[in-house]
């Protein structure tokens, strides 16, 4: 029995012995194709430990705040003596608040909402405390700039920009009812503050100097295969020189009778405040309900520009002029520019007649008088 016995322990044994042999085999030749041990079982439990180093994600720097692009419907910004205010209309659109709906400008408004739905800030407190003890100490007391933001269901909120660090590459900032101090960048308030330093105002809304306009362009538009005559007027140094087109015939510019034009100088400076929004956007440029054409009646004013560089160049801005409206009072009109979307507009029906009737009536110099 103890031999039997003996026999099958033997036997046991080496069928162990087989099995680890062929595990032994399936592990080195698992090792084979993969190329690499680590990629085995003792490998997966290396990539797989929770104890393994991972490397330190870097906090990001936090909001000033943070609101909705869409939840801004009113915006006051106080930059030293100057305060401007826009808000949201009926419409959709973004009028200022002094100039009766006029929309601002789209090349310096364009971003500005955006803008001011909450810039990041720089997180590095390492020479200032993160709270505000003393705003004194900041500038906050008495701010450089100071922005209003009405948001929808009946929401406020106030910033302010206090002094500049040393560096000038960031102002001291506060959201009121907050005690946090941020670091804002000095570009930032800079664009902000302009919209009240420099009003956006569209260059079709101004009125300008008679001094300081250059050309002034009467057309009357085209009728059939007829091309009606039109008037160009020119000044240099303040003397005034006019000359007008029939069809593609060209007058040599001509001295105008002082006395005279100075009646009409007034008109070159633009309709200015007599202007209305009639509708704030009108899409693909179809002014067809307003009887605005491309070669229809049109008057364009050119006046001297300085860029921010400092450069001086000759900007204008050129009204398509349509029907009246029903009053006669007005005639409709549009800016014309490159932009998707242009307002339509409404203009004093007398400045606009008394620019037409001077195509026909230019009060000539009478030693050049030709009338």
């Amino acid at each position: 029995m103890v031999a039997q016995a003996l026999g099958l322990s033997l036997m046991n044994l080496k069928y162990t012995a087989a099995l680890i042999a062929v595990a032994v085999v399936m592990i080195a030749f698992a090792a084979a194709v993969t190329g690499r041990l680590g990629d085995t079982a003792f490998g997966l439990v290396a990539d797989y430990t929770p104890f393994a180093e991972r490397e330190e994600r870097k906090a990001r720097d936090p909001w000033f705040y943070q609101v909705s692009f869409d939840d801004i419907i009113k915006i006051e910004v106080n930059a030293g003596d100057d305060t401007e205010r826009f808000y949201k209309n009926d419409q959709d659109s973004w009028v200022f608040e002094r100039l009766d709906g006029i929309p601002p400008s789209h090349t310096r408004w364009g971003g500005i909402v955006l803008l001011l739905s909450g810039p990041q800030t720089r997180r590095d407190f390492s020479t200032v405390r993160a709270t505000i003890d003393d705003p004194a100490e900041y500038g906050l007391d008495t701010p450089k700039l100071v922005v209003k933001l009405g948001l929808t269901g009946d929401r406020e909120l106030e910033f302010r920009l206090g002094d500049e660090t040393t560096d000038g590459d960031h102002s001291y900032g506060q959201v009121i009812g907050f005690p946090q101090l941020f670091l804002i960048a000095s570009i930032w308030g800079e664009v902000l503050g302009r919209l009240a330093h420099e009003p956006p105002v569209p260059k079709w809304w101004e009125y300008r100097d008679p001094s300081s306009i250059r050309e002034v362009n009467v057309y009357l538009g085209e009728s059939g295969e007829t091309k009606a005559p039109y008037l160009e007027v020119t000044q240099k140094d303040g003397v005034w020189s006019a000359r007008t087109t029939e069809g593609t015939e060209s007058a040599a510019y001509e001295p105008v009778d002082p006395d005279k034009w100075a009646e009409y100088t007034h008109l070159f400076g633009g309709p200015g405040e007599g202007m209305r929004v009639e509708k704030y956007r009108v899409r693909d440029r179809d002014f067809v309900d307003w009887g605005i054409e491309q070669n229809g009646h049109s008057i364009e004013i050119r006046f001297s520009g300085t860029t921010e560089r400092g450069t001086a160049y000759t900007d204008g801005v050129l009204f398509l002029i349509g029907n009246k409206t029903d009053d006669g009072q007005r005639y409709y009109t549009t800016p014309a520019q490159d932009q998707v979307t242009t307002p339509i507009l409404t203009i004093p029906a007398d400045w606009a007649d008394a620019l037409f009737d001077l195509v026909h009536n230019v009060p000539y110099a009478e030693a050049a008088d030709n009338n």
